[in-house]
């Protein structure tokens, strides 16, 4: 019994030393590559066209739409701003996240599922 104790101290001190040299997660585009200001534009663009698409067809209230169009707004607004200076590999992250999740609650909305 004691010879399964000794290791245990030994992981334990080990632990923090290798969760230091891990550099954290990285974001980027649907390629693997960082996404371009033309493609994430673009990106935003068929994002919009999805909520027409809904609203036409009926799976969006005008509400909702107007909703998710704000949100879009907001993403290309946030985009401009951080671009004026250079995206950081912060900003490209926070705005394919919120891409994401925009995307997300439009298929949502359409399908009617719950958020």
């Amino acid at each position: 019994m004691r010879r399964y104790l000794i290791p245990i101290p030994l992981l334990i001190a080990a632990a923090p030393a290798s969760a230091q040299i891990w550099g954290g997660p990285t974001m980027q585009g649907p390629s693997g590559s960082s996404m371009g200001h033309d493609r994430s534009a673009a990106e935003t663009a068929r994002i919009r066209s999805d909520i027409r698409d809904g609203r036409d067809s009926g799976q969006l209230t005008r509400r909702q739409a107007k909703q998710l169009k704000r949100e879009a707004f907001q993403i290309d607004t946030l985009e401009a701003r951080y671009a004026a200076g250079g995206l950081s590999p912060a900003e490209e992250a926070e705005l394919f996240a919120r891409r994401e999740t925009l995307r997300n609650d439009v298929i949502a909305k359409r399908t009617g599922a719950r958020n």
